[in-house]
């Protein structure tokens, strides 16, 4: 039978332990934020308007898709 461990916890200054190992990995991620391509303001614009255009064409896709499936099965059925 597995005993269970509690949990060590010294009170409220246990939570400043590894402070060092924080912000250590703080800036670590910064640094990797930097080498970052960000796209420019007109590429965010036209991919987010593909990714809308596209969610688009899908919808109605399943749309149609649904709507000819729910007839034929009314029809069938009744």
């Amino acid at each position: 039978m597995a005993v269970a461990k509690k949990a060590e916890s010294n009170g409220f200054f246990s939570r400043f332990k590894n402070v060092g190992k924080r912000t250590q990995y703080i800036r670590e991620v910064w640094n990797e934020l930097k080498k970052v391509h960000w796209p420019t303001r007109q590429q965010l614009l036209t991919y987010t308007a593909v990714v809308f255009v596209t969610v688009a064409i899908v919808a109605l896709l399943i749309w149609v898709v649904d709507s000819g499936l729910t007839f034929l099965l009314n029809y069938v059925l009744s």
